[in-house]
């Protein structure tokens, strides 16, 4: 596609004196440019766009657009177009580069602080149960088709974003479900994409170093709602705070679940154990039960979500039952290792203040439906870099919550791992029962050994991830592996 024509459908003004050339691809990473590319030179909150420019020109860029408000930094460069929003720009050039590809999907949204990706694969199963194509774009998995990658970012930028969605159309689909971080609204990198479906699970404090507070925390989720088309669907949990509000400005179809107030579906007789749970919902006046062996009360919302979803595209509720009674626990989400004494290891990716409320609050589900008087014993850690107003809360939620804590470390980055502990024992009552491991692994190996049968272990933070990263090196670290060498010291 030549230049001249992608510029004018993104309405985007130009001089004459650009020259039209065939437009061969698009980056803001100058790493990534070919000659015949076009590079967005892009001032984010780590570092400047401006710096890489010369790179980018070099590397074959035909073309730079950057931010009118820092016109005079691009003197030297004699091929550049700016523009007041290059998040945006960059959104609606790759659409339309990549032929507006959201336009031959549908594409599902879900937002939310936790849940998003149990929610994410739950619908995609029931999906492809009742036959569809479906792809994938999350915290763990980019799926295009056959094509399966590790993701980078829950939500991606705006020109992966099209890159993917337009490889899903040619693969064939005819879905994608899609989870949508609160910075992907605020940064455009859904701009353009058309959404048939949004989904919000619930909000609690996170990205408090970007947003602030919690209203912008919301304001920022209720992007996705605001720009669904009359013709969608709105989903939302109306047990959370926030969950009426977000729908405020939404012209898709408003529909509600939850377990405690009124909506159009609600769980009723909740049964949670170690081996899953149950739970009835009434659906055109007839009651079905849920048997899923994912268990925790926050699945119930999860699975209720998918269910009101997938209600939505005419998919028969014994089809929907019966791809939930098959799903299993995505990595990371809630997975449990029964050991050789009785107790049960189990690692989640809880890493904010009610995500680890709700995993204890589940483990001690679990603990007491097992009608054994065992101990849940937490260990957690937070990440370096981030967020650190949740760390004391974190800290108060779990030992307030828990039998036993092990403090210990997640991803320090560049942080000194002693400081982010410290910064959560300042939210740690002083009779509580906890002990500091910074060492992941040792702490880890002392969970194991503490544990007796029908004792818990929820190892919270990491996950899926097969990581650590200290002073900014990342190394190999699998909580389930490493659970699986210390097994033995369960006794």
């Amino acid at each position: 596609m030549k230049l001249t024509e992608l510029l004018n459908i993104a309405q985007i003004r130009f001089q004459e004196s650009v020259t039209d050339f065939e437009v061969k691809g698009l980056s803001l990473n100058s790493k990534d440019v070919k000659p015949g590319f076009i590079f967005f030179s892009i001032r984010g909150m780590k570092t400047d766009g401006k710096k890489f420019a010369k790179d980018a020109a070099s590397a074959g860029a035909e073309l730079i657009i950057a931010d009118t408000n820092f016109k005079d930094d691009y003197k030297e460069f004699q091929h550049a177009v700016f523009v007041e929003n290059v998040r945006q720009a960059m959104a609606e050039i790759s659409c339309a580069y990549y032929d507006n590809p959201s336009d031959k999907l549908k594409v599902v949204g879900i937002t939310g602080t936790n849940g998003k990706t149990t929610i994410s694969y739950i619908v995609k199963s029931i999906l492809e149960s009742n036959g569809h194509k479906c792809g994938l774009v999350g915290t763990i998995d980019y799926i295009t088709g056959s094509h399966k990658s590790d993701a980078k970012l829950t939500t991606p930028d705006s020109i992966e974003m099209n890159q993917m969605l337009n490889e899903m159309v040619n693969n064939g689909l005819d879905f994608c479900v899609m989870e949508v971080s609160s910075i992907a609204l605020v940064n455009s990198r859904v701009h353009t994409i058309k959404f048939d479906t949004a989904v919000f699970t619930n909000l609690t404090s996170e990205h408090m170093d970007l947003h602030l507070n919690m209203e912008n925390y919301l304001e920022a989720k209720k992007i996705l709602f605001d720009i669904l088309p009359e013709n969608s669907l709105a989903i939302s949990n109306s047990d959370d705070e926030y969950g009426i509000r977000i729908l405020d400005s939404s012209k898709g179809e408003k529909k509600l679940y939850s377990i405690n107030n009124q909506s159009d579906l609600k769980a009723e007789n909740i049964k949670i154990g170690l081996n899953g749970l149950s739970f009835d919902v009434k659906i055109n006046g007839i009651t079905h039960t849920v048997i899923s062996s994912l268990t925790g009360r926050f699945n119930v919302y999860n699975i209720l979500a998918a269910i009101e979803c997938c209600l939505t595209y005419e998919i028969g509720i014994d089809t929907i039952l019966s791809a939930i009674s098959k799903f299993e626990a995505v990595k990371g989400r809630f997975n449990r290792t029964m050991l050789p004494n009785g107790a049960c290891a189990i690692v989640d990716y809880s890493h904010t203040s009610d995500s680890l409320k709700n995993a204890i609050e589940a483990a001690i589900d679990v603990r007491n439906s097992e009608g054994v008087n065992g101990k849940v014993i937490t260990l957690f850690g937070c990440g370096g870099d981030k967020d650190k107003t949740k760390r004391p809360v974190m800290g108060k939620i779990a030992t307030d919550l828990s039998d036993f804590v092990i403090i210990s470390s997640d991803n320090p980055r560049t942080e000194d791992p002693m400081s982010i502990i410290n910064d959560i024992e300042k939210g740690i009552d002083a009779n509580k029962k906890y002990e500091v491991e910074a060492d992941r692994d040792k702490a880890i190996m002392r969970s194991i050994e503490f544990s007796k049968k029908g004792d818990i272990i929820l190892i919270c933070g990491k996950g899926h991830e097969t990581y650590q990263e200290i002073n900014g090196v990342k190394s190999h670290f699998d909580d389930q592996e490493v659970i699986q060498k210390y097994s033995n010291l369960a006794k």
